[in-house]
């Protein structure tokens, strides 16, 4: 259709097949028509096509709307679903069809259905990630109590609780939900009227077809407004981080799950089992869930590695950065929500947690600070003394309920040469995981008040989010129906 004036020949069967982005564009389909609806609108009230021409064509969009996708031809004879939707427009409407593009180009009518695609994909993201934060910090809130050892090096450290932990990971959520707000405000601008590069000469109102498609604003500058893809990387920048998550989430629950640990059993419906061993019960799920997140990172990699070398301004690699942008977004969000579900269907054997804190000497940090509160020595000093107790009742057999005061003076006179005194009952206090737990106080630490009130404030921040979220997702909604309203309007006057 448009190869007529310039080029004589027919495209290439494989030439076009090669080069159509059909397959992956038809996810544009809605916003392209909502697209030619807001710049049909804005031309009829800028006088610059007939109201009879604009509402021949806007009849046909409103069919298209209701009728979908199939509606029109996805043949790879079409380089992309624009030019099918035009295509359709121009055979239903006639010659009226063809003013649809007056002003326009298919460089900013793109850029614009990215756009808007990339708002609604953040939004979605940014639920689907409240969606597990929440269900982390809910759990949270049941197991302040509930001792689990905290490791560095993936060694017993200190020990901690359940809802300290996963309180953890929710505080990590909630930053990708911070950067998804950021990401959202940069997305939400429109190209629509940069045309192909440098506008058009035609009296345009960009304001009024932004605020048609519920755009904060206009990209300023029509090179950069039919070009830049950033918001693509930057989101999926964000999306790479929420796969790291994604994937430490799924190899602790994978490990906890194992009979080493059985600190967790997973809900049968998020597991299988062998074909030939039967007493199996695979955490498949979160292992094919931990792979997908590398779908992320190599992503993110191929949208930056396409982006790199472009000059300005529109070039046609532009196109192959979006598919790969709707997998990664598409891949991570699916697997938030289905994590979301396991995490809150999982059972907790807090017992067994309990019990790994238990002989394990991750309370000697307490025994230390003990030492350095009760006999003003320096901590170095008192690190070097319960290092060589644990050294000795390790070489000697003792079990950690053994451990007396008279034990921790022998060693302290090996190692300063004097006793310290402290009572059996100070020695067993320290010693003991969970007033060890209930002694860190410190904002950020796991005692069980500190980490209600923490816990508190996170769920309230996150429903500062939800309600952001819902709030765009209502104007965006609002936005639609303007856009439609003023459609009626052109075609009732």
């Amino acid at each position: 259709m448009i190869r007529d004036g310039r080029l004589g020949k027919e495209f290439d069967s494989g030439v076009a097949a090669f080069t159509s982005s059909i397959d992956f564009d038809s996810a544009l389909f809605e916003y392209d028509i909502l697209t030619d609806m807001a710049h049909m609108v804005m031309l009829v009230e800028q006088d610059i096509v007939d109201p009879g021409d604009a509402g021949k064509v806007l009849s046909v969009l409103k069919k298209l709307l209701d009728g979908g996708i199939g509606s029109i031809d996805l043949s790879a004879d079409f380089e992309d679903v624009h030019m099918a939707i035009e295509a359709y427009i121009i055979r239903e409407a006639g010659d009226a069809g063809g003013r649809l593009h007056t002003g326009r180009s298919r460089n900013d009518q793109v850029a614009t259905d990215l756009r808007m695609k990339a708002r609604d994909d953040v939004l979605f993201l940014s639920k689907a990630l409240t969606g597990l934060a929440s269900a982390m910090l809910e759990a949270a809130e049941k197991h302040t109590l509930t001792l689990l050892p905290a490791y560095t090096h993936l060694q017993h450290a200190q020990p901690t609780t359940l809802g300290h932990h996963f309180t953890a990971y929710a505080e990590s959520l909630l930053r990708s939900l911070d950067r998804l707000e950021g990401a959202y405000a940069r997305v939400d601008l429109c190209p629509l009227g940069a045309a192909a590069v440098t506008t058009t000469s035609f009296p345009i109102n960009r304001e009024r077809t932004a605020e048609l498609l519920g755009f904060a604003g206009v990209l300023h500058n029509s090179m950069d407004a039919v070009s830049s893809r950033d918001y693509m990387a930057e989101i999926a920048a964000d999306t790479a981080i929420i796969s790291v998550d994604i994937s430490r989430i799924c190899e602790e629950l994978i490990v906890w799950s194992t009979s080493e640990f059985g600190f967790i059993e997973l809900d049968d419906s998020h597991t299988s089992t062998s074909s030939i061993m039967p007493q199996k019960k695979n955490p498949d799920i979160l292992e094919i869930m931990r792979a997908r997140t590398a779908s992320a990172f190599g992503g993110l990699i191929s949208v930056l590695t396409m982006l790199r070398s472009l000059p300005q301004s529109y070039n046609r690699d532009l196109q192959e950065v979006s598919p790969v942008f709707f997998n990664t977004v598409d891949s991570a969000a699916s697997s938030l929500v289905l994590l979301s579900r396991i995490v809150s269907s999982i059972k907790i054997n807090s017992d067994v947690m309990n019990a790994a804190c238990t002989g394990d000497f991750s309370t000697t940090t307490e025994l230390a600070d003990v030492i350095v509160r009760e006999k003003n020595l320096p901590f170095r000093t008192a690190h070097q003394i319960v290092g060589a107790l644990v050294s000795q009742v390790l070489d000697e057999g003792i079990a950690s309920a053994d451990v007396n005061s008279n034990l921790l003076d022998r060693i302290a006179k090996e190692v300063t040469g004097g006793s310290l005194g402290l009572s059996d009952e100070t020695v067993r206090s320290a010693l003991t995981p969970l007033l060890a737990v209930k002694a860190r106080k410190v904002i950020g630490g796991p005692a069980p008040e500190t980490m209600e009130k923490a816990i508190s404030d996170r769920l309230r921040a996150l429903s500062v989010i939800e309600k952001t979220i819902s709030e765009r997702e209502t104007a965006l909604r609002q936005s639609r129906k303007s856009l439609l309203s003023a459609v009626d309007s052109v075609l009732e006057a």
